[in-house]
């Protein structure tokens, strides 16, 4: 080798060396990246959800996630608390019914559609403009497809002789309800707590009248002739042994899924969301879906389909663009579609369900159970009727009427008393922002 080309293999090395050690002392350089991600549910999700932040930190190990999780109960108050304090997480997972509250505290969350690195092409249009959206701003991105569904024992529905196949009415359900009870005192067909009641008073009523639970001038929905026989509907559940008397269930209430005689397989049916379905199975192997009843003649099937949360990301972030592209990787990459699976039900995500169906992991009566609510779903309930005080109200009322210290007529009187002095409140707060 002559000496100019032995000095120009030289200089040749000197150059790859000096970028491999630029490249590599940039790897070491990166920063490092923390992240908070808050979100809540139950075993099954909190398992799969820590099983996809450790595949995410070792695909990039420059960031760390620590993992806030618990049950639901006092977590909208917990997170208020964090976003007025602007201690809130970088991640957090949100219910699209609590959007009205969170935004009368001020303006905490990251306009999504505004953001680079996040492929939101992969959801239905219509489903974000309906749910996802307050004014122009993209809030969050919906985790799953929710619906609301009735979870039934299918051992319950053998022992009693109740067809599965059934398709169920207010009427049928009061009558099926009565038989289940005479045969076996023990037993009662409506695993039902103050809240599920509330479902079911709202779904009666808005099948009525095809309208708003709460219109946009907060004004009452319905009047006190259909609310007072939509109470003494329930009454007749309680009285017939059609809901397990909440003497006994109060230590559930907010977690019905827990009750002992619904595990025992003393209770048949729960009025729940289908997300929650995966979880629930996995105590009651035997579990099923169907949908809730509704009216011969109904103007409206009052069948809710709506995103199961929403991933927002905390504006005062301090990595934005990183909690950005986690919540992209969790909704819309396979690897993480494959690990989440069904536990926030279907997944939104064309690009997840998509990676689920060809591996078959899609649970087929989740899918089937969605797919018919989605072709049966009532328009999309506006923001006060699924605001928080005004179901607290309703639930307080409930367990009156539940525990026979109200009569329907009564019942009737007083939620609607409340609520107007509620929503005169709320319009006027509204009014001074």
């Amino acid at each position: 080798m002559s000496k100019k080309s032995k000095r120009a293999s030289i200089l040749f090395l000197s150059l790859i060396i000096s970028i491999l050690i630029f490249f590599n002392g940039n790897a070491v350089a990166k920063e490092q990246v923390n992240l908070r991600f808050m979100w809540w549910g139950g075993e099954a999700r909190h398992k799969a959800t820590l099983s996809a932040i450790d595949a995410y930190m070792k695909k990039y190990p420059y960031v760390k996630i620590t993992a806030e999780y618990g049950g639901v109960t006092g977590y909208l108050q917990k997170l208020i608390t964090q976003l007025v304090g602007k201690t809130a997480p970088d991640v957090v997972q949100i219910d699209v019914t609590w959007l009205g509250e969170l935004f009368a505290q001020g303006d905490f969350f990251v306009d999504l559609k505004t953001v680079k690195g996040l492929n939101i092409k992969a959801f239905d249009q219509n489903f974000l403009n309906n749910w996802c959206y307050v004014g122009d701003k993209l809030v969050g991105l919906p985790t799953g497809v929710n619906c609301s569904v009735l979870q039934y024992n299918r051992d319950f529905f053998k022992k009693f002789g109740i067809n599965e196949n059934t398709v169920w009415t207010w009427d049928n359900l009061l009558e099926t309800a009565e038989k289940v009870h005479k045969m076996d005192k023990n037993y009662y067909l409506l695993n039902f707590d103050p809240t599920v009641c509330y479902y079911m008073l709202k779904a009666y009523i808005l099948q009525k009248t095809g309208g708003n639970w709460i219109n946009d001038d907060y004004t009452l929905g319905f009047d006190k002739n259909i609310l007072t026989e939509a109470f003494e509907y329930m009454d007749k559940l309680f009285k017939v042994g059609g809901i397990q008397p909440f003497e006994e269930s109060a230590p559930f209430h907010g977690k019905p899924e827990q009750n002992p005689k619904w595990i025992k397989g003393e209770l048949g049916i729960l009025w729940n969301w289908a997300s929650t379905y995966p979880a629930n199975k996995a105590v009651v192997p035997s579990l099923s879906l169907t949908l809730p009843p509704v009216h011969k003649n109904a103007k409206s099937t009052a069948i809710v389909v709506r995103p199961s949360q929403l991933f927002a990301v905390y504006k005062y972030s301090k990595y934005v663009n990183e909690a950005v592209k986690f919540i992209n990787w969790l909704l819309n990459d396979r690897e993480a579609a494959l690990i989440l699976g069904d536990v926030r039900g279907i997944p939104a995500s064309s690009l997840a369900r998509y990676a689920l169906s060809k591996e078959n992991k899609i649970d087929p009566v989740l899918s089937k159970v969605t797919n018919e609510a989605m072709k049966r779903a009532a328009k999309p309930e506006n923001a006060i009727s699924q605001n928080q005080e005004i179901e607290k109200i309703s639930t307080d009322v409930i367990q009156e009427l539940g525990y026979r210290q109200l009569t329907p007529a009564q019942a009737a009187e007083k939620l609607i008393t409340l609520y107007e002095q509620r929503l005169a409140e709320i319009k006027r707060l509204q009014s001074t922002k």
